[in-house]
């Protein structure tokens, strides 16, 4: 097993969890090797309320190419550890062709992916060939279920032409019954003192299509007016909400024009908790995070990529085809007629950074989100985001809050 000095161990003490820090990590399920087996052994097996499976021929979005390596991951490029719930048709997935970089996947194909530290002014990041190799970027099952499945995901940022590592990070998900999913972030620095060895950007709402589907075909539609929900967003604490809807350009491919409404977007920024939400056709993948999970609201900005005046970066509806299949050496390739027939491709609505700290202030720190998958009604997602809100600031640590929450979908 691989681990550093600084991550915390959680330690069950009188029914609770809590921090230990530089101790021994617990013997994790890994240590008694997950037997792969295919997708359609997998479709034959049903759930437990939890569960997670290691499958040897795993692959995203209807994608029926050849995977050379490079570009493609390395040793097996459709190996994937796969969560599913009993209770709900969507699963959750670790892909080593996507870097490992987990997402919801609905029954359709289309997903939900919440990306990882990303390096400063992507000097080094995932989603290129190195970030696709074994050694770079990996995975530990710590707990198997049926009560609790944990993934420790371990990477590091590397550079899109010489592959030299920046920094490393951990990421742990706790998946419970109720559809819910616990994340911690923490990433230490590789290159001291050198600002492209930092990471700011732990979080970025990607949304995944199939191939030959675009944004217009999985986000939820009105048919009156011919706009798609790009994005909600909702103030834990208060009934403020913000809400992008996307209107596809006459002949374009995925250009659109965008529409807002709702509070004004300062509002949400200043916020204490916040959940941002793509609402997609066969459900609402959401993201909450606040002051009490770490990402504090004096240092913490969220972004439109809609609307510039957020901070966001005005892509609106762009849309990029060089992963989760890593076809070619880049980070960001916009789809193409032809590009559209042979891969899936993602867009990303909203994101959020740490920009406002300096680099070492983020570096070793922790930080606590909660994932999860919401249905029509977003009113029910907020509660929940609050409640989680109110729990983890009395008891950050205790996984029986997470697992209490009522279910969204």
């Amino acid at each position: 097993m691989r681990f550093r000095k600084y991550l915390p161990e959680l330690v069950a003490i009188s029914g609770l969890l809590c921090v230990r820090a530089n101790s021994s990590p617990p013997l994790p399920d890994s240590k008694q090797k997950l037997v792969p087996i295919t997708i359609a052994e997998l479709a034959k097996t049903k759930a437990e309320d939890a569960c997670i499976t290691e499958v040897s021929d795993y692959v995203f979005g209807g994608y029926t190419g050849d995977f050379p390596s490079p570009p493609h991951a390395d040793l097996n490029p459709q190996r994937a550890f796969i969560i599913r719930w009993k209770k709900f048709p969507f699963r959750f997935v670790f892909a080593h062709e996507g870097s490992y970089c987990p997402w919801f996947e609905f029954p359709s194909g289309a997903g939900q992916c919440f990306q990882f530290f990303e390096g400063n002014d992507g000097w080094a990041e995932l989603f290129n060939d190195f970030g696709r190799k074994e050694e770079n970027s990996f995975i530990d099952i710590m707990e198997r279920g049926p009560n609790r499945v944990w993934v420790r995901w371990i990477y590091f940022g590397v550079n899109q032409d010489t592959g030299q590592r920046a920094y490393r990070a951990t990421e742990d998900f706790w998946a419970f019954p109720n559809g819910h999913i616990l994340r911690r972030q923490s990433f230490e620095s590789l290159m001291p003192a050198d600002h492209r060895g930092y990471a700011r950007e732990p979080i970025e709402m990607i949304a995944m299509c199939p191939k030959g589907k675009l944004w217009f075909d999985v986000l939820q539609t009105n048919s009156a007016t011919g706009e798609t929900h790009a994005l909600a967003v909702l103030d834990a604490f208060s009934t403020n909400r913000y809400d992008v809807f996307w209107k596809r350009d006459p002949g374009a491919l995925f250009k659109s024009t965008p529409r807002r409404a709702g509070c004004a977007w300062k509002l949400l920024d200043d916020s204490a908790g916040t959940v941002l939400i793509i609402p997609q056709r066969e459900g609402s993948p959401f993201c909450v995070m606040g002051d009490a999970g770490g990402f504090r609201h004096d240092f913490t900005r969220i972004k439109d990529h809609s609307f510039k005046d957020t901070g966001g970066i005005g892509w609106v509806s762009t849309s990029w085809d060089h992963w989760p299949i890593g076809w070619l050496n880049s980070q960001a390739n916009e789809v193409n007629e032809t590009t559209l027939r042979k891969y899936p491709n993602h867009f990303s609505p909203a994101g959020m950074d740490f920009f406002a700290l300096p680099d070492n202030q983020v570096e070793r720190r922790e930080f606590y989100s909660l994932i999860g998958v919401g249905g029509e009604d977003l009113e029910i997602v907020r509660k929940l985001a609050r409640n989680w809100l109110e729990l983890v600031a009395t008891n950050l640590t205790n996984l029986d809050n997470v697992a209490k929450l009522q279910p969204t979908f």
